[in-house]
């Protein structure tokens, strides 16, 4: 538990650490504005095809409803499907709106990626971890095709098990157990995305990551508790940028 909420508190360092240096506000504009309208966008489409979407889905279930229902029991049975729809509804806005809030976050890491490792990178340079190096192409493009590789790596492996640990949620009995689970290695995920721009900076291999994230799990959960807070972690992941590098310079493994 102490290391689960010594993860929590990065989340303020790197608030704090923003904050101060007045530096770094600029490598988070861009990053803030295409979050948000990626995060508008895709609610907006969502909200207009709603029903047509839940229809989709329910259509092999029926209408759920009873037309022109006679009698007492048959009121009652029709009483009860409408229960029934309208809580099929509420658990798949939600369910939705969580898969789309995921969705917008990967994208966001996706497209926001160069921002957020310069800004891992001044960071690093402030804290004497790194040296200030001059623009050049050849390096740049190099990195930028290890980073690329990185990112896919995160998101086929995290993907999959995201979606295995989905349909195990839906078992009963240890559905539930497994919808825990869920939750903590979506912040484990989140919070592994984050802090490892440091080491992909210094071009460190995947499994290294992994090994690194595995070490630290309980740190990473709490750190990345934040962002599985549907458009809050949206709106703070520039700090969250800054508290992983911070978190991954007092915690990273000795060479």
């Amino acid at each position: 538990m102490k290391n689960f909420f010594l993860g929590i508190s990065y989340n303020f360092k790197g608030l704090n650490y923003f904050f101060q240096n007045r530096s770094l506000w600029k490598y988070a504009i861009i990053p803030l504005v295409i979050n948000i309208i990626a995060l508008v966008a895709l609610i907006s489409l969502y909200l207009i095809y709603f029903n047509d979407l839940f229809f989709l889905i329910t259509k092999s279930l029926g209408t759920l409803d009873i037309l022109s229902p006679n009698g007492f029991l048959w009121h009652l049975l029709d009483a009860l499907l409408w229960v029934l729809r309208f809580f099929l509804q509420i658990i798949f806005f939600l369910l939705s709106f969580v898969l789309i809030f995921v969705a917008v976050f990967i994208l966001s890491s996706l497209l926001n990626a160069p921002f957020y490792e310069i800004m891992s990178e001044q960071v690093l340079i402030m804290k004497n971890d790194l040296e200030d190096r001059p623009f050049k192409l050849k390096t740049f493009l190099s990195e930028f095709r290890h980073a690329l590789k990185i990112e896919l790596c995160k998101l086929a492996m995290f993907a999959s098990l995201f979606f295995m640990i989905i349909l195990f949620s839906w078992i009963p009995v240890i559905g539930p157990i497994f919808a825990l689970i869920g939750f903590f290695f979506t912040s484990w995920v989140f919070a592994f995305g984050l802090s490892t721009y440091p080491m992909i900076i210094h071009k460190q291999s995947f499994k290294k990551m992994l090994n690194w994230a595995s070490t630290n799990k309980s740190t990473l959960i709490g750190f990345g508790l934040p962002s599985t807070i549907p458009i809050l972690g949206l709106l703070i992941i520039h700090f969250q940028v800054i508290g992983g590098t911070l978190l991954y310079l007092e915690h990273k493994n000795p060479e």
